[in-house]
C-alpha cells in the first residue's frame, strides 16, 4: 500500500492525472479512478465510501455510528448499495440493502487546492431515492471547479421509525446526513476541498432535509450555504404527524398485536427489511401525500433525552419565527407546476391546507373553496380542460404557498442574502418530458432543473438542444457561484446576463429562469396575497405542537409484599400499570368523598344592615376585638369600608369562618426539579398524611433481553388504603411515568 501511495504522490508532483487516485481518509486509504466528462475534462470519482458503520441487527432504526477503519487500501470505483426501498421510477420493485450508508466524491483535483464543496441531498419523500450516479452524477458540476458530494441516508420505517424511546427517537435517517457532513467535513481537505466552505443542497425531500438542517444544533458551524430546490420543512407531508400510531401500525401489518414499545423495537429488529419495505407500500405514500397531505415516515420533533443527539426538538416553525436558523446565504426556489397529480376529490374543500385546522362544510370552509375556484379556475373545475388549473392548484398547497411562507418568515430574521427563483425552463432534458409528456404541459415539473445540473441515466439517449446547453451552463454558473461566493451573480457575462438580487422585506425578488433569465417580483402575487390573507386569518401557531410531549406507556411491574393475616405469610404479587390506575383513581375518588362532606355546623353569619346615607357621618367607636379562630383570613371592619350614622346602633362586626376549613383537601402533586431530577410532593393536610419511605427502584431484565423498571413497596401493610400500597407512591410513580388523572 505504501508503494501505491509513493506512486500517486510522484504522479502528483508530476502533474500527472494517475489512472489509480489513492487517498488516506481517517479511516484509511481509499482507491478511486479517472473519469471522463461530457466535455472530455478528466475528474477524479471516489465511490462506496463508507461514512458511518453498517446500520445492522441492533443498530437498526438506531443512529448511525462512526465507520471502522480498514487496513488495506479500500476499492472506491464502485457505487455502494442504496437503501432498502421500492425504486419508482425505472425497475419498480425491491431494491437496495440496510447496509447503505455511503457517499460518492466527484473532485477535479487532489493536489490540495482546496475547493468549494457542494453537498446534495436526494429527494423521493424520505421514502426511496440515493446519491447514485445513475440520478445524480457530478460530471458538469464538477467542470466548474467544485468538489461535489451526494451521500445515501436511510429511508421509509428504517430511516424514519420513531418510539418517542432514548433507543429509537425518530429522525435516523437525518442522523445518517449529520454523519455524512461530519465525516466530509473531517476528510474532504484530502481530495481537495475546503471544509470551511461547504454548501449543502437538496430537492424535494431533500430540499425539507436541507431546510432542517439549518435549523438543526448538530450542524451548527458545519454549513457555510445552503440551497433549498422545491421543499422546505413547513410542507404538510415535511413531518409525520402521529409517529406511535405508524409504529403499531406498521407493527401490526406485519403480524405484531402489542402495542408495548419494546416489543414492538424486538419484532421489527428481527423482521426482515424486504416485509419492512413491502409493508409501507408505495401505493399508499402517494395516496397519502397527493391526496392527504401527509408522509407516513417522515421527519418528527424529537422527544429530549439526556445524552442523546436530537436533531429537532422543537416545531420548526417555532425556530424559524425566533430566527434561531443558521445564518447563512440560501437559496430557495420551486417550478411553476411541482405536482401533476390529481387529486380525485372534485370539492375543492379538500385543497385548503390542513394547517388551518378549519372544519370541513362550516361557512369558513366553504367560503375559502369558493374563494379558490375564482380564482384558480376559469370554468368548470372537474372538467379536462381545467387540469393545468388543478396542477397550479395542487402545487400551491403541496409545496408554493409554505415556500412563499418561508422566505417571508426568514427575511424577517436574518441578515444573510435570501435568493429567490422559479424555474419554467422546458427543454428536451425536462425529466416530465420522459414521465408525463402525454399531458403536454408547457410547465417544467418537479425536479426538472435537477438534469440541467447533474448526468443522469435519462437523458443518455437524448440530444440537448442549443437552448438546452445554454441553459445548462447557467444554471451550473449560478448554483456553482454561489456555492463559491454566496452570490449567484457576481459578475454579469454571456450567460448572466442580469444581476440577481436577494429578497428584502420590501422586495420580494426573484429571478426566472426560462428560455431567457428575469429579475422580476412577487411570483404569483394575486394567488399568494391571497393565501396570506387566509393564514393571518385561520392560522394558530400554538394549535400546533411546539415539542414533543407524547408520553410512551412502559411496561413495568409494580411489586406488592403484601402479609396474609390467616397464615402470617408473606407472598409477592404483581399489579400491573393498569391495575395500579384503578388504584389511584379508587383512592382518588375516596378522598374526594371525604373532602366532599359537610364541616361540622357553623352559626350562619348575622348580616350587616345597610346604613342609611346622612349629610355628615360621625366617627364610629373602635369594636372590641374578638379571638382569632385558626387559618381566618383577615376581615375589614365595617367602619373602614362604610360610614354610619350616628343615631343609628353599629353591629359588631362578624367574622365568617371557612366552611371548608375544617374538610380535608384533595391530593395535589406538585413537581419540582433538583440537579435535574424531578421530585414530587403531596400537598394536603400534613397532619392526615405520614411520610413513607421511598420505593426501591432496580432494573431487571425481560425475556427479551430489554430492562424494565421493577418498583418495591418496601412498606409495612397498611389497612387505611387498598391493596396495601400508600397512595403517595402511586401516584408519585405514576406521575413519574408522565400519567395524568
Amino acid at each position: 500500500m505504501i508503494a501505491a501511495v509513493n506512486d500517486f504522490l510522484d504522479d502528483l508532483r508530476g502533474g500527472r492525472m494517475t489512472e489509480s487516485p489513492i487517498v488516506r481518509v481517517e479511516q484509511g486509504a481509499l482507491q478511486g479512478r479517472v473519469v471522463n466528462s461530457p466535455s472530455g475534462k478528466a475528474f477524479y470519482s471516489f465511490q462506496g465510501i463508507p461514512y458511518a458503520k453498517a446500520p445492522l441487527g441492533s443498530l437498526r432504526f438506531k443512529a448511525p455510528q462512526p465507520p471502522e477503519p480498514w487496513e488495506d487500501v479500500r476499492d472506491a470505483t464502485s457505487e455502494g448499495n442504496v437503501c432498502t426501498q421500492i425504486e419508482p421510477l425505472l425497475l419498480k420493485q425491491y431494491t437496495g440493502d440496510e447496509n447503505c450508508l455511503f457517499l460518492n466524491i466527484y473532485t477535479p483535483n487532489l493536489d490540495g487546492q482546496f475547493l468549494p464543496v457542494m453537498v446534495f441531498i436526494h429527494g423521493g419523500g424520505f421514502m426511496f431515492g440515493s446519491g447514485s450516479s445513475s440520478m445524480y452524477g457530478g460530471d458538469y458540476l464538477v467542470e466548474k471547479d467544485v468538489v461535489v458530494v451526494t451521500i445515501n441516508y436511510r429511508c421509509g420505517p428504517l430511516g424514519f421509525l420513531c418510539l418517542n424511546t432514548p433507543e429509537v427517537p425518530g429522525n435516523a435517517g437525518l442522523k445518517d446526513m449529520v454523519q455524512a457532513i461530519r465525516w466530509i467535513k473531517e476528510n474532504i481537505q484530502n481530495f481537495g476541498g475546503n471544509p470551511g466552505n461547504l454548501t449543502i443542497f437538496g430537492e424535494s425531500c431533500g430540499g425539507v432535509a436541507v431546510s432542517m438542517l439549518t435549523a438543526s444544533p448538530l450542524t451548527k458551524n458545519l454549513i457555510s450555504k445552503a440551497i433549498i430546490q422545491s421543499g422546505t420543512a413547513l410542507n404538510s407531508w415535511a413531518f409525520q404527524s402521529h409517529p406511535l400510531d405508524n409504529a403499531k401500525a406498521l407493527a401490526k401489518a406485519l403480524g405484531c398485536e402489542s402495542g408495548d414499545v419494546d416489543e414492538i423495537l424486538e419484532f421489527l429488529s428481527t423482521t426482515p427489511a424486504k416485509d419492512i419495505v413491502e409493508a409501507t407500500s408505495l401505493q399508499q405514500f402517494e395516496e397519502n401525500f397527493f391526496q392527504k397531505g401527509i408522509n407516513t415516515f417522515a421527519p418528527v420533533i424529537e422527544k429530549e433525552f439526556p445524552g442523546v443527539e436530537a436533531v429537532l426538538t422543537e416545531s420548526f416553525i417555532d425556530l424559524l419565527t425566533s430566527g434561531r436558523v443558521a445564518e447563512v446565504p440560501i437559496m430557495i426556489g420551486s417550478t411553476t407546476l411541482e405536482f401533476t397529480r390529481e387529486r380525485t376529490a372534485d370539492d375543492l374543500q379538500s385543497f385548503i391546507p390542513s394547517a388551518l385546522n378549519l372544519e370541513k362544510d362550516s361557512s369558513e370552509s366553504l367560503a375559502i373553496a369558493e374563494q379558490i375556484k375564482k380564482l384558480y379556475f376559469k370554468g368548470n373545475h372537474t372538467g379536462v380542460e381545467s387540469l393545468t388549473e388543478r396542477f397550479q392548484l395542487l402545487s400551491d398547497v403541496l409545496m408554493n404557498i409554505d415556500t412563499h411562507r418561508y422566505i417571508q418568515y426568514l427575511v424577517n430574521t436574518t441578515n444573510k442574502p435570501i435568493y429567490y427563483y422559479k424555474f419554467d425552463y422546458v427543454g428536451e432534458l425536462n425529466l416530465s418530458k420522459k414521465l408525463v409528456d402525454s399531458l403536454d404541459l408547457k410547465h417544467a415539473g418537479h425536479g426538472d432543473e435537477l438534469s440541467y445540473l447533474f448526468k443522469n441515466d435519462f437523458q443518455k439517449d437524448v440530444e440537448p438542444t442549443t437552448q438546452d446547453t445554454k441553459m445548462r451552463e447557467r444554471m451550473l454558473r449560478l448554483w456553482t457561484n454561489f456555492a463559491k461566493v454566496g452570490n449567484p451573480t457576481p459578475d454579469e457575462n454571456h450567460y448572466l446576463t442580469v444581476t440577481w438580487l436577494p429578497v428584502t422585506k420590501d422586495n420580494l425578488y426573484y429571478l426566472k429562469l426560462g428560455n431567457e433569465l428575469s429579475l422580476e417580483t412577487n411570483p404569483d402575487k394575486e394567488k399568494m396575497e391571497f393565501w396570506d390573507d387566509v393564514y393571518s386569518k385561520y392560522f394558530k401557531i400554538w394549535d400546533h405542537p411546539h415539542t414533543n410531549t407524547v408520553e410512551v406507556p412502559t411496561k413495568v411491574e409494580i411489586v406488592n409484599y403484601v402479609k396474609h393475616e390467616s397464615s402470617g405469610t408473606i407472598v409477592v404479587e404483581e399489579t400491573t400499570v393498569e391495575t395500579m390506575v384503578q388504584i389511584i383513581e379508587q383512592t382518588q375518588e375516596e378522598v374526594q368523598t371525604v373532602s366532599e362532606t359537610e364541616p361540622e355546623s357553623v352559626p350562619e353569619p348575622q348580616s350587616v344592615p345597610e346604613p342609611q346615607p346622612v349629610p355628615e357621618p360621625q366617627p364610629v367607636p373602635e369594636p372590641q376585638p374578638v379571638p382569632e379562630p385558626e387559618s381566618v383570613p383577615e376581615i375589614q371592619s365595617v367602619q373602614e369600608t362604610q360610614s354610619v350614622p350616628e343615631s343609628q346602633p353599629v353591629p359588631e362586626p362578624q367574622i365568617v369562618p371557612e366552611p371548608q376549613s375544617k374538610a380535608v383537601p384533595p391530593v395535589v402533586v406538585q413537581a419540582s426539579s433538583h440537579n435535574g431530577v424531578k421530585e414530587y410532593q403531596v400537598n394536603g393536610n400534613l397532619e392526615q398524611r405520614k411520610p413513607r419511605t421511598s420505593n426501591e427502584i432496580k432494573m431487571v431484565q425481560q425475556s427479551n433481553g430489554h430492562p424494565k423498571d421493577v418498583i418495591r413497596a418496601n412498606d409495612p401493610p397498611e389497612d387505611d388504603l387498598p391493596k396495601n400500597i400508600g397512595v403517595n407512591k402511586f401516584v408519585n410513580f405514576f406521575e413519574s411515568l408522565g400519567g395524568k388523572k
